[in-house]
């Protein structure tokens, strides 16, 4: 009897220390997964190579870093050749990114044609509804959604003409690939009506044909309004070189261009737009719908003014141009 109880004491040992080391195994298998599963992946795909694209792009980062530090972001540019496009989205299918960042209309516009269930948020995108993304921008109804660039061209020509009363031709250049500047030209002409102004437009098929189409127009202008157009942006430089040799100043939607030698904005702040098309990536990330994430649109604008073209054209003192200006050299 007294061997018999013995043995059930021995056998319950051996059972709880089995069973205890059944459990330390599943809660190490269950650690092991978690350090190896990893964060989620990320493909940013940019179109060009300029400043305001580069601060949706760091901006975006940054935030979503910050915010996931085991996030893996693929970062990718099509340096302003759209037929690479579709290869970038495919790369990032191989992948299996679990969200695509798309800078730009045409970026945006090859993310959605060519994913159709990978969430994609884009950004630097004027009108989402004319470019084809997104019809309801409360709801979206696809897997896209994002942030818009939209800043009112009424209030852009409100600022330039509180700068520059005596104005009548305003020059714009625009690319004739880019749904989203022809839509901004409109507006353009359309708000310029109502101001009494007329729009001088010259289009470009690529960055080759700024030099040229700039020349075009400089003797009927008395203003170039550089509006958010990638070719454009990209070719702000040679713009504001050929402008400051004519002695016409120029205005622009952003402060990228105004850093390449244009003389003065009132637009958004492409860094900010970064980081809440972040905040908005964490939320799909995390687990939310496309549809409950609404598209947004900037509200924050600030003056800035280029001090070496302003010095060029003889504005370093218009009370006008410098009043509640960040200066940049």
């Amino acid at each position: 009897m007294k061997f018999r109880k013995l043995f059930i004491l021995l056998m319950m040992s051996l059972l709880l220390v089995a069973c205890g080391k059944s459990e330390n195994s599943v809660n190490e298998e269950e650690v092991n997964a978690a350090e190896t599963s990893g964060g989620k992946k990320v493909g940013v795909i940019q179109i060009a190579d300029h400043i305001a694209l580069e601060r949706a792009r760091k901006g975006f980062e940054d935030e979503l870093k910050k915010i996931n530090p085991d996030v893996e972001i693929i970062s990718k540019n099509a340096n302003g050749d759209l037929t690479v496009v579709p290869s970038i989205i495919k790369s990032f299918q191989d992948k299996k990114v679990d969200l695509i960042y798309a800078i730009a209309t045409p970026a945006a516009q090859g993310a959605k044609n060519g994913e159709k269930e990978i969430p994609i948020i884009f950004n630097a995108v004027t009108d989402p509804a004319s470019a084809d993304l997104v019809k309801n921008l409360e709801e979206p109804e696809g897997n896209i959604t994002g942030v818009s660039d939209y800043f009112s061209i009424e209030a852009q020509l409100e600022e330039m003409i509180s700068i520059f009363p005596d104005i009548k031709n305003i020059g714009v250049m625009f690319s004739t690939n880019e749904a989203n500047s022809k839509f901004q030209v409109e507006e353009l002409k359309k708000a310029a009506d109502g101001f009494g102004l007329n729009v001088v437009e010259v289009g470009v098929n690529n960055i080759n044909d700024v030099s040229t189409a700039i020349k075009t127009i400089e003797g009927k202008i008395d203003i170039f309004m550089a509006i958010t157009d990638n070719t454009v942006s990209s070719a702000s430089t040679i713009i504001a070189e050929s402008l400051k040799a004519a002695k016409i100043p120029s205005f622009a939607s952003e402060e990228g261009p105004v850093e390449n030698g244009i003389l003065v904005s009132a637009g958004v702040d492409y860094v900010e737009l970064g980081m809440k098309a972040a905040g908005m990536a964490s939320e799909i990330l995390g687990g939310k719908e496309v549809k409950d994430v609404p598209v947004l649109f900037s509200t924050e604008t600030s003056k800035v003014v280029n001090k070496k073209t302003a010095e060029a054209l003889g504005l370093e003192d218009d009370k006008n141009l410098m009043e509640n200006a960040k200066v940049v050299e």
